[in-house]
């Protein structure tokens, strides 16, 4: 079985996530909700769509079912992220598009976008 219809992060239950992967829950969902805060008009709908593909991500990561590989991949990119180096992020990112894909084809668009807009943000508030 599947997610459930109509996941969001806001519904995604994250309470069996592993210990270990709960920064990724945490960076990642600071990271949507940094970039959502402007959107609007077209930005809207994307961000929509990349809070669908991130809360598939925390269903994934609830039940479970992310590879040693990919979960790895994640914890460095959400280091990354939360020094502000977007440079690494990305250089990950496109490393679990080339190696990952089949696991992951469902929500790294959504990855790719966020670390893009989060980007064009500029700095990390300290």
């Amino acid at each position: 079985t599947g997610p459930p219809p109509n996941l969001s992060l806001e519904t995604a239950d994250t309470g069996a996530v592993k210990a270990e992967l709960q920064p990724v829950v945490a960076s990642l969902s600071t990271l949507y909700h940094a970039c959502a805060a402007g959107a609007v008009g077209a930005k809207k709908k994307e961000s929509d769509d990349n809070n669908k593909r991130l809360a598939h991500l925390f269903y994934k990561l609830n039940q479970g079912d992310i590879s040693e590989s990919v979960s790895t991949k994640l914890l460095q990119l959400c280091a990354a992220l939360e020094i502000g180096d977007y440079n690494t992020a990305q250089h990950i990112q496109v490393g679990l598009t080339t190696s990952d894909w089949d696991e992951c084809s469902h929500w790294l668009t959504a990855l790719k976008r966020l670390v893009k807009t989060r980007q064009s943000l500029g700095p990390v508030p300290q």
